[in-house]
């Protein structure tokens, strides 16, 4: 069977990295201004004849909380409650919605200078965007200088990023002396269109000590983001992804700039970081702003866009080192011999009973699992995995296998089925069909073979009902199937000389 794999190889470890991907129009209100003059014909104005008009509109986008995170984020690294080796890697999220880390700024004015329409420019600017990275070792050096910090975020309303001073009466805010987005604010000026003070939002307060030690500075925010157009062809992909139909998909990733700490339980915050310029280091290496008059043992309140746990174990993660952990094979000190091998090292269910038999085969790691017939009969079977604790030296099995019936097997010992390798072919069958170069391919060679097949009957009753009469000569009745040789409905098929001997003007 033909496989396009050579055709689309160059598609199939395409990864393009872009260095990002700028809206059309930035978040924000926009006002537009149409003027029309007429004139005469010596291209003079008319008088009276000057027309113009405004449009005020609005670019919304997500800015305090993402109203559907599934539209705008595609997969966070580490997963949500994930443990392994991460002391090493910087923990990231990918945005399906392309765009995002670029639809508003860190800086209190637009970063670079807007291209013409229709291009792009090559200057480096910055997301709005941090993966913030906190432990319970933070919450311990914030507390030994007196101040408070909680890891997990406070559900609030927009009014909350507000001083006192700003709101209505008869409305409050919980920002007290502490700093936000709106340092400062008289008045509510600076909502968008669409946001109102009862918005719900989750902020955490962290500690400007603590903040300028760890927040990145805007040079380093304009290399903390990119976007990456990659194949989708032979690829999984997940709702949050473009059409899997298409070759490529693109997608921004925005990374943290804080390694996890080994041993803990590492919290990611994805915070906005919005016009915040005057708070952030002024310098890759941290610390306090330059000129700043802020107090540094108060808060400052970040909107919490997404957050998830994760947690380091600072070892290999391998499956090969899983499995010596499960029994006690894996030591800390490489001085120390390991521990005797244990007798069965299977994953196994455990058996209390006398029979021999069911103990050995829950010993080698099969489990007995009720079964519906096809004839809606109930049993039940034998099942394991794919690994066995013993080496399988015999195929019990005859390829090729044209059904998950085939490839059952009875146990005469216990008189049960065992369902293993039929579960298997299952398997395989349902992820081969979801390769869309394979069962594209698959497709192909079926409708080829039966064209094939159809050919051949067709030639025989032809043979048998007209050979005699029309002195047609025998032809050989073994057919060769070819893959992707479709059947030979061209001049020299049997039936175009059967119509050609009826025919003899044709």
């Amino acid at each position: 069977m033909a496989v396009n794999d050579d055709e689309t190889y160059l598609l199939n470890q395409q990864v393009s990295f872009i260095q990002h991907f700028l809206p059309g129009l930035d978040a924000g209100g926009y006002q537009l201004q149409v003027r029309q003059n007429i004139l005469d014909s010596a291209g003079n104005a008319v008088a009276g004849a000057d027309y113009s008009n405004s449009y005020t509109f609005a670019v919304t986008a997500d800015r305090f909380a993402i109203s559907q995170p599934g539209n705008v984020i595609s997969s966070v690294f580490p997963s949500d409650n994930a443990s392994g080796e991460f002391s090493n890697v910087l923990p990231h999220v990918v945005f399906s919605q392309k765009t995002f880390p670029w639809v508003r700024y860190p800086t209190n004015q637009l970063p670079y200078s807007p291209p013409e329409p229709g291009t792009d420019t090559d200057a480096d600017v910055p997301t709005w965007l941090w993966v913030m990275l906190l432990d319970e070792d933070d919450v311990s050096a914030c507390a030994a200088e007196g101040l408070s910090l909680n890891l997990t975020p406070a559900t609030r309303s927009v009014a909350d990023l507000f001083p006192q001073a700003a709101l209505p009466s008869g409305t409050t805010s919980s920002l007290g002396n502490n700093y936000s987005y709106f340092n400062g604010a008289t008045t509510i000026l600076g909502l968008e269109p669409g946001e109102t003070l009862t918005d719900a939002i989750q902020t955490i307060d962290v500690p400007l000590s603590l903040f300028w030690k760890i927040a990145p500075s805007v040079d380093d925010l304009k290399q903390m983001a990119h976007g990456r157009v990659v194949s989708l062809i032979n690829q999984p992909t997940t709702t949050n992804t473009p059409d899997p139909g298409e070759p490529t998909g693109s997608f921004s990733v925005v990374f943290g700039n804080r390694l996890p700490a080994t041993g803990k339980k590492t919290v990611a915050f994805l915070v906005s970081l919005e016009e915040l310029q005057n708070f952030l280091p002024s310098t890759s290496s941290g610390g306090a702003p330059t000129g700043n008059t802020f107090n540094g043992n108060l808060s400052l309140r970040l909107a919490v866009l997404s957050n998830w746990t994760f947690f380091s174990t600072g070892q290999p993660a391998t499956f090969v080192h899983q499995l010596l952990s499960l029994n006690g094979r894996v030591i800390d000190d490489p001085n120390k011999q390991p521990p005797p091998a244990a007798v069965n090292t299977n994953l196994r269910l455990l058996y209390q009973g006398n029979n021999a038999v069911v103990r050995g085969a829950l010993d080698m790691g099969y489990v007995p699992l009720n079964e519906t017939l096809r004839t809606a009969g109930q049993t039940v079977s034998w099942y394991r995995g794919p690994l066995t604790p013993y080496q399988v030296t015999q195929s019990w099995l005859q390829v090729p296998i044209a059904s998950p019936d085939a490839a059952t097997i009875f146990d005469p010992t216990t008189g049960l089925l065992d369902t293993s390798y039929a579960a298997a072919w299952t398997i395989g069958r349902m992820v081969a069909l979801q390769d869309t170069s394979f069962s594209t391919s698959y497709y192909t060679w079926k409708r080829d073979l039966e064209m094939q097949i159809q050919q051949s009957v067709e030639d025989q009753m032809l043979e048998q009902s007209l050979g005699a009469s029309l002195n047609l000569a025998p032809q050989s009745r073994q057919m060769k199937l070819v893959a992707g040789a479709p059947a030979p409905h061209g001049s020299g098929s049997l039936l175009k000389r059967t119509i050609m001997s009826l025919n003899p003007e044709i």
